[in-house]
């Protein structure tokens, strides 16, 4: 785990500037590019490269000619209060890197065919949640396609994902395990390329079917918003105020982000955590090392989800293989001291 101190040397800002930035303090005024600049660097520095040491033959293969394109589902603020979307975005820039891959990147608010049509691309690699009618109007400037944090039906794209379904019931199996009957759950909807469609979370659905299958789920427990720390803070606040005779003991949240603002919204009402009221999120981002208490979350190995998508974009253009393939990254429940 690196230290403040050391991302706050590498961020060339100071120590208390990294950990408010860290800790989501909406009353400290910096950039986003600093902002941004915090993130990228704290993300960098929890990586684990046990291999680095010993360079591959193909790690140092240069492919010089090869540009791909990079469509992101968000624009860069969206983005800022995602970390789990920038470490897959710098996932998919490291592996570029090692391969010696041009790589155009386009957030939301950039994707145009103006923009595109300045490119011969190679390939491909869409992040996020695009419409169907999206990807017919992207398809034009390259078929070789795959698709990273999307699993859509009837798809011909090669597909990087993590099993939300299999790390919900993981983490219930888990909060079960230790006596808790009275659970919660906070939770956010993603929306389609379209900015219009909701789509229902799998972690959600997830968590509804399988509390039911052991009788207990309770909706009062359970709000729903848009995956930030702000909805967090507010969503945690709302159940407290309407459950205050009977409270959960345990919350899932389904973002490391919505369970940080819940945890300033638990702490706020004068509950300790874990002893009143303890505490799960999901993805591991680098902050969760630092609130207080630490937020035990589920690690997904999102910068293996960027490397695995450039490098199935190449496998594509290398050997011309048409047969799509899906590939599902593991997780890693990570306990720290707030569950």
């Amino acid at each position: 785990m690196a230290t403040i101190r050391q991302i706050a040397a590498l961020a060339g800002v100071s120590a208390a500037t990294v950990s408010r930035v860290l800790n989501h303090d909406d009353t400290i005024s910096v950039t986003n590019e600093t902002k941004k600049k915090i993130f990228e660097t704290a993300e960098l520095l929890s990586y684990q490269k046990p291999a680095k040491a010993k360079k591959s033959v193909e790690s140092t293969t240069k492919s010089p000619s090869i540009c791909i394109g990079l469509i992101h589902w968000f624009d860069e603020l969206q983005e800022l209060n995602d970390p789990y979307f920038i470490s897959i975005r710098m996932g998919i820039e490291e592996e570029c890197n090692n391969q010696g891959i041009m790589l155009q990147k386009f957030f939301n608010t950039d994707i145009s065919p103006s923009a595109l049509s300045q490119y011969t691309f190679d390939g491909l690699i869409i992040l996020g949640k695009f419409t169907k009618e999206h990807l017919k109007l992207i398809e034009p400037y390259s078929s070789t396609i795959v698709l990273i944090h999307s699993l859509p039906e009837n798809t011909n794209y090669d597909c990087v994902h993590a099993d939300f379904t299999k790390i919900t019931t993981d983490i219930l199996n888990h909060i079960i395990s230790k006596g808790h009957t009275k659970i919660g759950f906070i939770g956010g909807r993603e929306i389609l390329s379209d900015h219009t469609t909701p789509l229902v979370d799998e972690r959600e659905t997830t968590f509804k079917n399988y509390l039911q299958l052991n009788d207990l789920y309770n909706e009062n427990y359970v709000r729903i918003g848009q995956f930030n720390f702000q909805e967090g803070y507010a969503l945690m606040k709302d159940l407290l105020k309407q459950n205050e005779n009977n409270l959960p003991t345990c919350i899932f949240a389904a973002s490391d982000t919505l369970a940080i603002g819940a945890l300033r919204a638990i702490t706020e009402a004068g509950l300790s955590i874990p002893n009143d009221i303890a505490l799960i999120g999901c993805n591991d981002i680098p902050t969760s090392q630092y609130t207080f208490p630490q937020l035990s979350t589920v690690k997904i190995y999102t910068e293996l989800m960027g490397q695995t998508g450039v490098k199935l974009l190449m496998d594509q253009i290398n050997t011309k293989r048409t047969v799509p393939l899906e590939v599902t990254v593991p997780h890693k429940i990570i306990l720290r001291q707030s569950c």
